[in-house]
């Protein structure tokens, strides 16, 4: 697995393309909006939510490795578990973060929180990176 190249090293260069073709393409076409200061909003709230992203791992890590001492069992993974256990987990991933997104739509504490992501006056590709910098306290 140490061989196969990170997701983000070619996500970066794959965003920065089809953003560049969606602004150019916005230019010759009059219906489409793309406004420069709305994509660097978007662009530095990212950056930001990145940042904080970062941070707040690393604590969540920190913290995770101090209570992983007193655990009182572990679970032993082979390879004939994991081939049920991998897509198990999976689906509960996708599941919680459905769940987690649809309350952040219906509870308007979380809600204060996401909307920043819906806050955008056009909708374009920059407008994926427009997440907020509070996720993390609006759950805790």
């Amino acid at each position: 697995m140490e061989n196969l190249p990170s997701p983000t090293l070619w996500a970066i260069p794959f965003f920065i393309v089809t953003v560049t073709a969606e602004w150019l393409w916005s230019r010759r076409n009059a219906r489409i909006r793309y406004e420069t200061k709305d994509a660097i909003t978007s662009l530095i709230m990212g950056t930001g939510s990145v940042v904080v992203g970062a941070l707040t791992a690393t604590a969540v890590m920190a913290i995770s490795l101090w209570v992983y001492q007193y655990r009182l069992f572990e679970i032993n993974i082979t390879w004939a578990n994991a081939l049920w256990l991998a897509p198990l987990a999976f689906l509960l991933d996708d599941l919680a973060y459905y769940w987690f997104h649809r309350t952040a739509h219906r509870v308007r504490w979380f809600w204060a929180a996401h909307v920043i992501h819906h806050s955008s006056r056009h909708y374009n590709l920059t407008t994926a990176l427009r997440q907020t910098w509070t996720g993390f306290f609006a759950i805790s």
